[in-house]
């Protein structure tokens, strides 16, 4: 098991989450991903467990957003 403060440079992360690293970095700028942690003025890290708990979040958003366009619309009669 990897453990959840292992601390992960951007070529990692881009490997552990699938995405490139001008998605990455772009998502960071926009609030979308998690922020890095500056070791240095050119050294960027993410911590493990940061990254799992956002891939967490999104599978959660996912499923949510997919249960409330599979609820059955309420059908209401109009002048009746």
């Amino acid at each position: 098991m990897q453990d959840p403060n292992q601390l992960l440079r951007i070529n990692d992360v881009s490997a552990f989450t699938s995405l490139a690293v001008s998605t990455i970095n772009l998502w960071v700028v926009q609030g979308k991903f998690p922020k890095p942690i500056a070791l240095s003025v050119t050294i960027k890290v993410w911590r493990m467990k940061d990254l799992v708990a956002w891939i967490d979040q999104q599978v959660e958003d996912q499923k949510c957003e997919t249960e409330s366009h599979m609820s059955t619309p309420e059908l209401r009669l109009v002048n009746g």
